[in-house]
């Protein structure tokens, strides 16, 4: 009976039966079992039933107290379940052995380590000291609000019996807090290890990245599953070596959403974007449906190669499929459309997202504004959300301060840039000031543009410096780039481009001798151009094509239609 899933109109059936049927309304039976059946029911229609149905009895006992505190776990409510218990020792019933592991939950939940030191005291009082249940939900307590010293060690020292279950809390409890060491300790001490014990500390190492501890202690391991395999590919994932990545996940026996996801979002963060929709379409011809985690990685894909029409169907298919569309899957559509020219289409996700919009939400509207030559909308945008209440951090700045270069805004830009430290106490860090100093240059303020990269807290790199090379070719101001081109030669003395920049501010100013020493300089060097690139997107697939290369598959079938379209020209 206690299995079934009951839902408000059930438990309202059956409460009126109870009232029909004339039995009193406060017997303690029937009362406890429709609170029971409403308390522990996922539903939070059923929940607040049985809080209202709990709130009727005057004198409740320690069962009906522990079925509330359960079902607030339950149902996520461990604020509540901590004053079911504060409200139960105030009436002085003593908790049990049933009570305990569900307070401490509560407390560890939240992460008040205070109120599980005194409930710690209480189980002691209470003579619970020796129940492994409760002790080892205590260690669990004390390991998730931050304490791995003292209190943690004694509490597992002094328990008289210690299972399989206690020593993996001990293992997991050090791993959590990066005690890799003394994970380790417990690890080898312990009389019987489980599968959990293993994929803890193959994980630990995994995170840690010992990769090579890692894969060893993995090769020992008597029985391995999915989360076994897992643990390893995402080790690899976060060191950057998704080749090895990749040749695990293609021995795993049986793979799971969540291997495909890690080596999607592997090829994604090592910008093998290609590479990761690859994996994608393999993971749908085999049938695995992709979680969301899966799906903000292959939109972040799409949104650096410009795959729009592989983004459409990805935003289809999570409104086909009823994913909720949080802030992260929300921002990841958002970022999509922006990068991939649609904005408006961004902004009406942007309006549909219901819950509340976080300030990475809004960042991702401003910065596409900004990136799609909306710029006063982009500041704009600003405005909106400083005036809701959601303060920007360094990247909407960043953003904010991209409009006011692309669009020539000096004022609103200084303005900003004071804002970030006078407002917020921002730091503004190197790309803030590539951005004022961009937009110094673009504008024409060149020595405004060079006291900045003098005084700021940065030495300039080449991104500053060639912006403000390019603005002196554009105003035609040849002191001020041949300062900016010794600083660059500085840093990057192999770079042709900045040396045929400063011959064109030569040839623009008639100093045409100087541009013969740049030109024998660029001889003696040896000038190699990079290939252009292009790519295109058929069938939700990205092809990219270099400049005379022939290694795409259908290199021959492309040349040939090319070859009959001149043809169709003449």
């Amino acid at each position: 009976m206690m299995q079934k899933l009951y839902y408000l109109k059930d438990l309202k059936q059956i409460h009126a039966t109870i009232v029909k049927t004339s039995v009193p309304h406060d017997n303690p039976f029937q009362l406890s079992k429709l609170i029971e059946l409403s308390a522990l029911s996922c539903n939070r229609g059923c929940f607040l039933y049985a809080h209202k149905l709990f709130s009727q009895i005057q004198n409740p006992n320690l069962f009906l107290y522990n079925t509330m505190i359960r079902g607030s776990l339950i149902n996520k409510e461990p604020n509540k379940a901590t004053l079911l218990y504060i409200q139960m020792r105030k009436q002085n019933i003593l908790p049990n052995n049933f009570t305990y592991p569900f307070v401490l939950r509560a407390f560890e939940e939240q992460f008040e380590l205070k109120r599980g030191e005194e409930v710690h005291g209480c189980i002691l009082k209470t003579g619970f000291g020796s129940n492994l249940f409760v002790l080892t939900t205590l260690l669990n307590m004390y390991s998730s609000c931050g304490k791995t010293s003292k209190a943690f060690t004694k509490v597992f020292e002094e328990m008289p019996v210690k299972d399989v279950v206690s020593w993996n809390s001990m293992i997991s409890g050090h791993l959590r807090h990066g005690e890799l060491e003394l994970a380790r300790k417990y690890f080898d001490k312990a009389p019987d290890t489980s599968l959990v014990s293993w994929n803890s500390m193959v994980a630990g190492y995994a995170n840690s990245g010992n990769m090579i501890e890692a894969e060893r202690l993995f090769m020992k391991m008597p029985a391995k599953d999915a989360t076994s395999w897992n643990s390893l590919i995402s080790g690899y994932v976060k060191v950057g070596d998704v080749t090895s990545a990749e040749r695990l996940f293609e021995r795993m026996p049986e793979r799971d959403v969540v291997s495909w996801s890690l080596v999607i979002d592997g090829y994604v963060k090592n910008g093998q974007h290609d590479r990761s929709l690859g994996f994608f379409h393999q993971m749908q011809l085999v049938g695995v449906e992709p979680s969301v985690i899966t799906l903000i990685s292959v939109l972040t894909a799409c949104a650096n190669l410009g795959a729009l029409e592989l983004g459409r169907w990805i935003h289809c298919y999570i409104e086909k499929r009823e994913f909720t569309l949080d802030n992260k899957l929300g921002t990841a559509l958002i970022d999509m459309y922006a990068k991939c020219g649609d904005i408006g289409k961004g902004l009406e996700v942007f309006s549909s997202l219901e819950r509340g919009k976080d300030v990475i939400t809004w960042t991702s509207v401003i910065v596409g504004l900004a990136t799609n030559g909306k710029c006063r909308e982009a500041l704009d945008f600003f405005t909106r959300m400083v005036t809701e209440g959601i303060k920007p951090d360094e990247i909407t700045f960043l953003g904010v301060l991209c409009a006011c270069s692309h669009q020539g805004f000096v004022n609103e830009g200084r303005r900003y840039f004071d804002s970030m430290v006078k407002d917020y106490h921002l730091l503004p860090r190197i790309e803030h000031y590539s951005c004022m100093i961009d937009l110094f240059g673009r504008a024409g303020l060149l020595e405004e543009a060079k006291d900045l990269v003098e005084n700021m807290p940065f030495q300039a790199d080449s991104v500053i410096l060639g912006s403000l090379l390019a603005a002196c070719q554009a105003h035609k101001n040849v002191d001020l780039g041949e300062w900016v081109m010794k600083l660059l030669t500085e840093i990057e003395p192999e770079n042709k481009g900045n040396y045929v920049m400063l011959s064109n501010i030569y040839a623009v100013a008639g100093r045409w001798e100087n541009v013969a020493q740049i030109r024998k300089k660029l001889k003696e060097k040896g000038t190699r151009r990079i290939p252009g690139s292009s790519s295109i997107e058929v069938d939700y697939q990205v092809h990219e094509f270099l400049s005379g290369d022939r290694s795409h598959s259908r290199s021959m079938e492309i040349y040939e239609m090319l070859d009959l379209l001149r043809g169709s020209d003449k």
